[in-house]
């Protein structure tokens, strides 16, 4: 039976953790087992400007329809993942959900790659936690926060990179903020910035590690890209996509 999550994008963290939270539960308890691991999720990495939010969405609804999964698909992205790092009944459920070995084996790889030494180490490290936890877990999209970083060692990701030209991300900021071409190229510089501190505060090193696809941004629209990336989840996972 497919547990569906009409609209997915738009409700609440907390409604779209409790839907995924319980999908995975009966998940679980109809094979009589726990079955982490098993179910792909993706991340998607980006050039400031890029479409990796309206991607995200659309893959979210032909990943739904077409698959039908008993475990939805559902996309986080920062300010989801950091308001459910913040939610402390939220983000200790989806911790819970990983077994010990699992947790064992996050909680090594966290501390082979990210900085300690920083005010907001701690912070950082539960929506760390929180990211891991739901790519265990499966059939979710990521977006941004270091997701590729935070799960290049597991097997069941497929990992994205979204470039474009940056003349042609300063237009589709100017688009999509109503702005003028000069605060849209002020606006990428501040977002170039931003990423390259966050990358430099709070990993120990810099991503090294091929990506699964590259993706043009400003060759292919978004029902394009989504298109490319579902045949590639296709090739890459097969008949897990259909897990029913």
């Amino acid at each position: 039976m497919n547990t569906k999550l009409p609209g997915a994008t738009h409700l609440s963290p907390e409604t779209r953790i409790a839907a995924s939270v319980a999908a995975w539960q009966k998940f679980r308890e109809r094979r009589h087992k726990h079955v982490p691991e098993r179910l792909p999720f993706i991340t998607i990495s980006r050039e400031y400007g890029c479409e990796a939010l309206s991607l995200a969405a659309h893959l979210v609804e032909i990943l739904n329809e077409r698959c039908r999964p008993a475990v939805p698909w559902a996309s986080y992205d920062r300010e989801v993942l950091d308001r459910v790092a913040h939610e402390l009944n939220l983000s200790r459920e989806i911790v819970a959900s990983m077994d010990d070995r699992r947790r064992d084996a996050m909680s090594e790889l966290f501390d082979a790659i990210l900085n300690r030494k920083v005010d907001e180490a701690l912070m950082f490290r539960k929506i760390a936690e929180v990211l891991r936890s739901l790519a265990t877990n499966g059939h979710t999209i990521l977006i941004g926060r270091g997701g590729y970083m935070l799960t290049r060692d597991m097997k069941t990701g497929l990992h994205i990179r979204l470039v474009a030209p940056r003349s042609w991300r300063i237009q589709n900021i100017a688009k999509w903020k109503n702005l003028s071409l000069k605060d849209a190229e002020k606006d990428v510089e501040y977002g170039e910035a931003q990423r390259d501190t966050f990358l430099r505060t709070f990993f120990l090193s810099q991503p090294t590690h091929p990506f699964h696809l590259i993706i043009e941004n400003s060759a292919f629209g978004v029902p394009q890209m989504a298109e490319i990336i579902f045949t590639a989840l296709a090739a890459r996972f097969g008949e897990t996509l259909v897990e029913d």
